[in-house]
């Protein structure tokens, strides 16, 4: 004789995600995020002459734990160069040292 226990049902996974509320607890409507962040800033400078080929980027970038921060990088072009990232306590700050470097930059000579 067979056996007629109830097999057991197979759930899956995704069809019991869409079945349940995405997120009972959270607000209705979402906290502005702010303003976009600023592109990258990518430099070059290329002189001929002195065998100079350098590049420098900066740009805004956000830490594991939200802090904002500026990330450049700088060297020869065709090389990986250095990396150095500054952490500060405001975005406000963080874009303002982004423009302030990349004002200096601009200052001896590098173009984008």
């Amino acid at each position: 004789m067979k056996d007629r226990r109830a097999q057991p049902v197979q759930l899956d996974l995704l069809d019991w995600l869409a079945a349940q509320d995405a997120c009972p607890d959270a607000p209705a409507d979402r906290a502005d995020p702010g303003p976009a962040p600023a592109a990258p800033v990518v430099l070059t400078r290329v002189e001929p002459a002195c065998n100079m080929r350098r590049f420098y980027s900066v740009a805004l970038a956000t830490s594991l734990f939200g802090e904002p921060g500026v990330e450049r990088a700088w060297g020869r072009i065709g090389s990986p160069g250095r990396r150095r990232a500054d952490w500060f306590a405001e975005p406000e700050a963080a874009r303002a040292e982004l423009e302030r470097m990349a004002g200096a930059k601009r200052r001896r000579g590098y173009q984008g």
